[in-house]
């Protein structure tokens, strides 16, 4: 008889249906959107962020989440995850106890800090870090995640810091939204560029990395759209994943279509339940990472091929103006050769 397949999993010791958790977004910020989150298989929710100071804040603004939570609370079955991100220390503390007392099962740090201080070493930032997990985690009783960066120099002492201080997960990776430049309005262009699935692979490394030396609950986000992503981020050691650009792109209900895509996966894998298999892919702790991260880039090269490789010319033709490209396509494009 063919075993059903356990996709349930715990994260921050909440225990939860589904891996599937869409992260703080504006699909978050309504009822409604979190009702529709449930009903298509959201193992939790993390709530849209909470600021200490908002950009144009409205009237009220943390009362107002404060009751976004209890009626999140009231009416939703998974676990509700609030985020925060606050400017100062009592901010963080003064906010987090709110949250808690609104009902919160967990809170998510999103702390976001950006130097252009050429006198502030990189010390002092991580200080930060683990002085606002620290001061946060002894205040409150619910668990507490923190939304890390990717750009510290040593991430597994960050990550057995943050651990120290008090947190019971971490989630890989918080990804900053980057100006570009408008060169019709010669101006800053804030265009939204959603994730895509090659950004996830920098959050399976270091989970695969990590996860046999910390006791963290880790969940892997940025670029996970299909089931397969899913079940190797769970394989590499992640107890949860986090979901946001494909629900904005192809709506919540994708979520049901991801969640069939795992349940083909596992069963083409043969994995039949996803805490039983967590972890069985991650690194070996008595395996040196500089050696297999070199004996990785060798595998890599010998795989290089032509297939990966964009042809020149379309790279060229995406940096040229309409009239230009056009006119070397009508009258040069034949004379080049390989």
């Amino acid at each position: 008889m063919k075993k059903s397949l356990d996709i349930s999993t715990t994260y921050l010791g909440l225990p939860l249906r589904s891996p599937l958790v869409p992260s703080a977004s504006p699909l978050s910020e309504h009822l409604d959107g979190l009702r529709e989150l449930e009903r298509c298989g959201a193992g939790a929710v993390v709530l849209h962020s909470l600021f200490e100071n908002p950009y144009q804040p409205p009237p009220n603004h943390v009362e107002r989440y404060l009751d976004e939570i209890m009626l999140a609370k009231r009416h939703l079955q998974i676990p509700v995850i609030a985020s925060l991100n606050a400017s100062t220390i009592e901010g963080w503390v003064d906010l987090a106890q709110k949250i808690e007392r609104a009902g919160a099962d967990a809170l998510e740090l999103n702390i976001y800090t950006l130097s252009l201080s050429m006198d502030l070493p990189s010390s002092k930032i991580e200080e930060t870090y683990v002085n606002v997990v620290s001061r946060v985690a002894a205040a409150v009783k619910i668990p507490v995640s923190v939304k890390m960066p990717p750009f510290f120099t040593n991430l597994a002492l960050m990550t057995r810091e943050l651990e120290d201080a008090g947190a019971r997960g971490l989630v890989f990776f918080n990804r900053f939204y980057q100006p570009d430049l408008d060169l019709l309005s010669m101006g800053p262009g804030y265009s939204l560029r959603l994730s895509t699935a090659t950004e996830n692979r920098l959050s399976l490394r270091w989970i695969s990395l990590l996860y046999r030396q910390v006791r963290l609950d880790l969940a892997a986000g940025t670029g996970i759209r299909t089931g397969a992503d899913v079940l190797k981020m769970i394989l590499s050691g992640a107890s949860a994943v986090q979901l946001c650009s494909v629900l904005l792109q192809r709506g919540i209900p994708w979520l049901e279509v991801i969640e069939r895509d795992l349940r083909r996966w596992m069963d083409t894998c043969q994995v039949t339940s996803l805490k039983e298999a967590r972890g069985i892919l991650s690194l070996n702790s008595s395996e040196d990472p500089g050696e297999v991260e070199r004996e990785e880039y060798r595998r890599a090269l010998q795989g290089y091929s032509r297939i990966d490789v964009p042809d020149w010319r379309d790279e060229v033709s995406l940096h040229i103006p309409y009239s230009e490209t056009s006119h070397r396509k009508a009258g040069t494009h034949e004379k080049v050769s390989h």
